[in-house]
């Protein structure tokens, strides 16, 4: 569905602000891709230690700037091995 970007994820063809928020480097995007190449986006964080804390992260279908479908739940899952929780 998607063709490789720049930043590897296939994540950004669509159009220039997504593309920009993937190859960011001087601040971490709440928008991101995985390893496996399923994008997520950062909704809230839980408190788990003192220091520490954990992201809630949930799976993006659809571009938040443009609208453009970017992934299914079927590619999610084949890519995911069959587990497409937020992580």
């Amino acid at each position: 569905m998607t063709d490789q970007g720049k930043n590897g994820s296939g994540f950004g063809s669509c159009c220039e602000e997504l593309k920009e928020v993937l190859e960011a480097t001087d601040f971490d995007p709440l928008i991101a891709a995985s390893d496996d190449g399923v994008l997520y986006m950062s909704i809230g964080m839980l408190d788990a230690e003192e220091n520490e804390a954990n992201v809630i992260d949930h799976l993006l279908f659809f571009c938040p700037f443009c609208g453009t479908k970017l992934q299914t739940r079927e590619e999610v899952e084949a890519k995911s091995g069959g587990q497409d929780d937020a992580s």
